[in-house]
C-alpha cells in the first residue's frame, strides 16, 4: 500500500498491528491509566465494530479492535 499523498515527509513506511479486545473503551481507558496515550479515541466502524489507536509508555503504536457479533 503506497503512502498517502498527504503523509508528512518524515513519515516512513511501517507496519500497523491490531489486537482484538472485548471492550475497546475499557482497553483505551486502561492504556491511559497505565501511562500510555490514546491517539485516536474509540471510534465506531459502521457494521464492523469499534476501534482505537493507542501508544504504550515506551512509544510503540498499536490498535485495538472489537467486532460486532456475526449476523447469521
Amino acid at each position: 500500500m503506497p503512502m498517502p499523498p498527504d503523509a508528512p515527509p518524515a513519515m516512513s513506511p511501517h507496519w500497523g498491528s491490531y489486537v482484538t479486545v472485548d471492550n475497546v473503551d475499557e482497553t483505551a481507558g486502561e492504556c491511559a491509566a497505565l501511562g500510555g496515550r490514546v491517539l485516536l479515541p474509540p471510534t465506531d466502524i459502521p457494521e464492523i465494530g469499534r476501534f482505537a489507536m493507542l501508544q504504550d509508555p515506551q512509544g510503540a503504536l498499536f490498535g485495538v479492535m472489537g467486532y460486532l457479533p456475526a449476523v447469521p
